[in-house]
């Protein structure tokens, strides 16, 4: 008869075999899914935002879900493609001609101004650059060879970033297509949070998806409403490179630093050039309070209906971005709502008193 000893000690190494072939199996699935981590998530955040114009356009065409999810996520990826190629073909249309002109030797560069060596830290440098470039270009280009590979280097690998980038956001886009119809993967979602938070998977739910869209309502919705008013001062006033200038705003707005920094180089250039300066007043004016409005429209759209104070969402929209860039711009305010909520929870809960 086998002592205890060795029962004991076969049912543990049994049971250390089992958790190893499980936590194995645990470390290949999470390689495999690896590639598919962000998309997944922004999937998740866009299935959620959708949600509401998926129920309400499924309901139009009598329960098709999935001719729903098709016409969304069509007219989504339609409204990605169409600027993407623009802007992809124009820069490759730029380059390849920049390309034709050095090798035909017909590229000219005209004169750099004096007032470009006042600028700070970079003034003189440049102004070197573009006189040596404007006098002879081939022999700027050698002298000048490291950093011009440096810069084409950091650009072209911007790029491919940029590219990369963008096929994740399509492959999201059509992942959270799938989301919205699938019911299955709704339940297996809902499982998990009710299996990791217990008797609170169900707040924990509520959290999560009002969250996320006072994050797309307060933080995107006040940078694309901000950028707007901004675009049509940008374009009215005259300023040149109006559309670059607007796309920097609602980049600046998203991000919170808001557009200050392109309004106050505005406003320098329309008192430097403009011929009025009762215009160029009245735009000062504008720029000024288009630059605060999201001070008025933020706590209208941030704690709207929100389940946790707004300075809970905006103390998590900024924490994240820090830690996690723009993704983190919507988990770190879910992440610190659930904490702030069992904070709260565990500050409410006293301990009972024990009567003598």
């Amino acid at each position: 008869m086998k002592n205890s000893n060795e029962i004991n000690s076969k049912k543990i190494f049994e049971i250390i075999l089992q958790l190893g072939l499980v936590f194995l199996v645990l470390a290949f699935c999470a390689k495999l899914l690896s590639p598919f981590v962000m998309p997944i998530l922004w999937a998740i955040i866009f299935s959620i935002i959708l949600f509401p114009f998926f129920n309400f356009l499924q309901k139009k065409l009598k329960g098709r879900k999935s001719l729903a999810s098709f016409l969304i996520i069509s007219l989504i990826l339609l409204i990605l493609f169409v600027p993407a190629f623009y802007f992809f073909s124009a820069v490759t249309s730029n380059i390849l001609d920049l390309k034709s002109q050095i090798e035909a030797n017909t590229l000219k560069i005209h004169l750099p101004g004096q007032n470009i060596k006042d600028w700070p830290i970079i003034g003189n440098k440049l102004y070197d650059f573009l006189y040596a470039a404007s006098t002879n270009l081939e022999k700027a280009m050698t002298d000048y060879r490291e950093p011009i590979v440096e810069i084409s280097k950091k650009i072209a690998g911007s790029i491919v970033g940029s590219a990369v980038s963008f096929l994740q956001i399509v492959l999201s886009v059509i992942i959270a297509g799938i989301f919205l119809v699938s019911t299955s993967s709704q339940k297996l979602a809902t499982d998990f949070i009710m299996r990791i938070a217990g008797d609170r998977g169900e707040e924990v739910l509520n959290i999560s998806k009002s969250t996320v869209l006072q994050v797309v309502k307060g933080i995107i919705g006040v940078a694309v409403i901000q950028t707007i008013i901004q675009a049509i001062g940008l374009f009215l006033c005259g300023v040149p490179f109006a559309g670059i200038l607007t796309l920097l705003c609602l980049m600046l707005s998203i991000v919170q630093i808001g557009p200050i920094i392109i309004n106050i180089g505005v406003i320098i250039y329309l008192f430097s050039t403009g011929d009025s300066n009762s215009a160029a007043i009245f735009w000062t004016v504008y720029f000024l309070l288009s630059g605060l409005s999201d001070n008025i429209l933020k706590p209208l759209l941030l704690g709207k209906g929100a389940v946790v104070p707004m300075l809970v969402i905006f103390l998590g929209v900024i924490g994240g971005f820090i830690m996690s860039g723009f993704i983190g711009m919507f988990v770190g305010p879910i992440v610190f709502s659930i904490g702030y909520k069992l904070f709260t929870s565990w500050l409410e809960d006293k301990p009972e008193t024990v009567n003598d």
